[in-house]
This record gives structure tokens, C-alpha cells and sequence, in this order.
């Protein structure tokens, strides 16, 4: 790979860039949480792109689909932050993204030191950042990236 990575190597300007394809991306297993309007269209482009999902929802009918597409599905959020490393939040208001993160059965109940944590749910700035303050605690880093477009775009 790295050899891959020295041949690929470009100058542009003062800065260097690598190119890397998608062929050449880890094809780690991602933890999805929300498989609703938004989240369920999301987790399925990443089974799409050869990604392995594992993914939980608060719906049990949410997670069907998916599960047919090879997806593993588990109970509850934490049981996805303790089989994954990369974990994506796709979830509909601020107290749902706080009880996905700090609830009993929450991501930070059994997140591992190093997890990515991504919440593209668009909530309140605050959450956000209170949810970044806990997740550095466990050893964790948590990205706010909200998404907007809806269910179309998401697919």
C-alpha cells in the first residue's frame, strides 16, 4: 500500500496530495444507529459499496430491509460500539442523539479508545458539543456532520 501511495503522490502548488481511489479505502465494518428516513438509505449505500454494516434501531421493522442486504443487527447501541471501531448516528432530534450516546445502552457505555464517532443527526450545536466532551473522556473522537436533503438525497 504504501508503495501504491509514494507513486501516487502529486505537487500542487506548495502543498503535497495524495490521490488514493476507493479501491485503496479500508473496507472496515461500520456500526450504523437510525435506520429511519435518512439513516436506513445511508447504512444501505454503505452495504452497496462493500462495507460491512452492523446497526441497530430503536424499530424493529427498520432494521429488516437491511438485514436482508447482509447487514448484522444487534439490540442496542452499545453492543454496536463494542463490535465497531467507525460509528455513525443518524438520528431525529437532540434528546434521541443524548440517550443514543449516554443512555444505559448507550455507544459510551462500550465504546473502544480510538472509536470514530460520527453524528450526522441535525440537532442542537450544544448537544453536539457536549456529546464531543463526553466521547474525548472514554478515549473516543465524536464528529458532528449533519446532513441535510432528505430521504431522497440520502439514497
Amino acid at each position: 500500500m504504501a508503495a501504491l501511495l509514494r507513486r501516487s503522490r502529486r505537487f500542487v502548488g506548495h502543498f503535497k496530495c495524495v490521490s488514493v481511489s476507493r479501491s485503496m479505502a479500508s473496507k472496515t465494518q461500520v456500526g450504523f444507529v437510525g435506520l429511519g428516513n435518512m439513516g436506513g438509505p445511508m447504512a444501505k449505500n454503505l452495504i452497496k459499496h462493500g462495507y460491512p454494516v452492523i446497526a441497530c434501531d430503536v424499530f424493529p421493522e427498520s432494521c429488516k430491509e437491511l438485514q436482508e442486504l447482509g447487514a448484522q443487527i444487534l439490540d442496542s447501541p452499545a453492543e454496536v460500539a463494542d463490535k465497531s471501531d467507525r460509528i455513525i448516528t443518524m438520528l431525529p432530534s437532540s434528546p434521541n442523539v443524548i440517550e443514543v450516546y449516554t443512555g444505559p445502552n448507550g455507544i459510551l457505555k462500550k465504546v473502544k479508545k480510538g472509536s470514530l464517532l460520527i453524528d450526522s443527526s441535525t440537532i442542537d450545536p450544544a448537544v453536539s458539543k457536549e456529546m464531543s466532551v463526553a466521547a474525548e473522556k472514554m478515549g473516543a473522537v465524536f464528529m458532528d456532520a449533519p446532513v441535510s436533503g432528505g430521504k431522497i438525497l440520502s439514497t
